[in-house]
């Protein structure tokens, strides 16, 4: 991995201390004791990564955390910002720091999300045969792994540099591309060797074919297999993005690692099978979010990050996934996007019963101009439903119920999926609407109760029927959470308000009225600034507008992504 070149080294000590105070915003807005040992790695690794000097490390490792690295931050832009200005005026033709950055954004990115991921370790050990040296004295090296509190740091850290944050993923892309194709080349190098061996065995049998040094398989895997014929293939595409040093890359062992990050070991989400009877569900099961013929090759390439969608209600006769027409939002970097289902034939009756439902209060006029009074003009007690509204209450209230409850089982079994890694090594956003994005919240509180942290880096939650006022709950959300919590709402749903006419719980859902982050964190200020509200009601009007306008949905949300 190449330094970012940095001829000031008084510049260099600068960034290297932006990098490690925004990794410590990160870690005191997730709040959990376990982030104080993330933020001293990703220290580490950002020192390992600029080359500071030793005499410097010291300083730099007793920069401040909390909301004094955030007050750090502010006043190191203004003494960079006022050095800049003063140089320009004593000599107008030597490019400032931050135009050196801005006219050179790979060195800067690449390095970044190189950090990010933890190949210091692996670029420490050094070559292939030191690595095997290591392996052979009984020491292991740390897999790939890419924290999804290091990949919110990477976007803290564009927005304090001005950097469009779309950078962090163009360059994700490009590194996993470049693992990608390394691995893909270790495993044919290795392939051509097995093939040569297996030749070698046959006409000189087994005494002169272990006599050449060729291995044995352990565990399904060969080891010791005549390295220097794979060996010359490990470097090609990698040093594009700094990284050409990795020799390790060209084992079997770390062609695996690479598939451990990118998911596709063992088949990932979509080959697993999930034990659902234990979380008494009969359908549990991902599917890949294809991104059409008109997608690029290289888009087509696994990604560092990955995206879960999880519905909460279906059509009937759908036969693509409902977020589908999310891959056309212009911006919108999804990564890796799979679509979560759990008991269908449960949601898309709720979805039959919504219409149903909404038909048939809707045929009343006098049903409708109550509407406009109550639930639209914020008088949300149990008691201002007209009984031409609750006589058809029993065409909703069971399906409702049922499909509840599913979804609650479904987050926890969804917080055995991530918590195993089976999506990969690697951050992942969730996005969910109604009783999928309830789904989402049961995950996130049972990941919390395990301690699985750095997993979910983003959570989209679009009319959530959850309390809004839970303090416990939504901050558990947060610490399990690592860059961004957005509750999309809107105070029109009157069908979600219906749902809780009998419950004093209605006027506060997150569904209806968002959430107030600052009640929810009151002397916790970067946290608060993790909880994003936007406000929907433009756009939905009844509940199951979720479904048919949700592409207009995750356009608006994607301006906050």
């Amino acid at each position: 991995m190449e330094a970012l070149e940095v001829k000031d080294s008084l510049a260099r000590n600068w960034l290297a201390a932006l990098c490690i105070c925004s990794g410590r915003c990160v870690a005191e807005a997730s709040g959990a004791a376990e982030s104080k040992k993330w933020s001293d790695r990703f220290t580490q690794s950002v020192l390992e990564w600029l080359e500071v000097p030793e005499a410097d490390h010291q300083d730099l490792q007793d920069m401040p955390y909390g909301e004094a690295a955030n007050d750090m931050l502010l006043l190191m832009l203004r003494c960079r910002r006022d050095d800049e200005e003063a140089q320009g005026q004593k000599d107008g033709s030597t490019p400032s720091f931050s135009l050196q950055i801005a006219n050179d954004p790979e060195s800067l990115y690449s390095g970044l999300v190189l950090t990010c991921l933890g190949l210091a370790d692996l670029l420490e050990a050094g070559d292939l045969e030191e690595i095997e040296d290591q392996k052979r004295d009984g020491r292991q090296l740390r897999p790939f792994e890419y924290d999804a509190r290091s990949r919110a740091a990477a976007f803290v850290i564009s927005d304090w540099l001005d950097m469009p944050p779309q950078f962090v993923g163009v360059y994700e892309s490009k590194i996993a591309s470049s693992l990608e194709q390394a691995a893909d080349k270790a495993k044919l190098g290795y392939a051509g060797a097995r093939a040569l061996e297996s030749e070698k065995q046959r006409k000189w049998g087994w005494r002169k074919y272990l006599a050449t040094g060729a291995g044995v398989a352990v565990a399904g895997t060969l080891v010791g297999v005549t390295a220097g014929l794979a060996a010359p293939l490990m470097v090609a595409g990698m040093g594009a993005v700094g990284i050409g040093g990795l020799g390790f890359l060209a084992t079997t062992g770390g062609a695996a690692m690479v598939g451990s990050l990118l998911g596709v070991a063992g088949g990932g989400v979509i080959g697993r099978r999930f034990n659902t009877r234990l979380r008494g569900l009969r359908e549990f099961y991902f599917t890949q979010l294809s991104l059409g013929p008109a997608a690029s090759a290289e888009s087509k390439t696994h990604s560092l990050h990955a995206t879960m969608f999880v519905p909460g209600f279906l059509e009937a006769a759908a036969s693509a996934s409902p977020f589908a027409p999310v891959r056309d939002v212009l911006g919108l970097d999804l990564g890796d996007a799979y679509t979560l289902y759990f008991e269908t034939k449960e949601l898309v009756a709720l979805q039959g019963s919504f219409v149903d439902f909404v038909r048939n209060t809707a045929r009343n006029a006098a049903v409708s101009a109550v509407l406009a009074k109550t639930v639209l003009g914020g008088l949300l007690g149990a008691f201002t439903w007209p009984l031409a509204i609750l006589k058809f209450g029993q065409l909703i209230d069971s399906p409702w119920a049922v499909a509840t409850e599913r979804a609650r089982r479904a987050g926890n079994l969804l917080a055995d999926v991530l918590e195993s890694r089976a999506h990969g090594t690697r951050p992942v956003t969730l996005v969910g609407y109604s009783l999928g994005a309830l789904t989402i919240f049961a995950c996130l509180n049972e990941l919390h109760r395990r301690k699985a942290f750095g997993i979910v880096e983003t959570a989209v939650l679009l009319g959530m029927p959850v309390d809004s006022t839970n303090v416990s709950s939504w901050t558990a959300c947060c610490q399990c959470v690592s860059h961004r919590i957005i509750i999309g709402y809107s105070k029109n749903d009157w069908v979600l308000a219906f749902l809780f006419r009998a419950s004093s719980l209605c006027a506060q859902l997150a569904g209806l009225s968002g959430v107030d982050a600052s009640k929810i964190f009151a002397d916790k200020p970067l946290a608060r600034r993790k909880l994003m509200n936007i406000d929907l009601s433009s756009i939905i009007v009844e509940h199951s507008n979720y479904l048919e306008k949700l592409d207009d949905v995750m356009l608006e949300v994607s301006r906050y992504l």
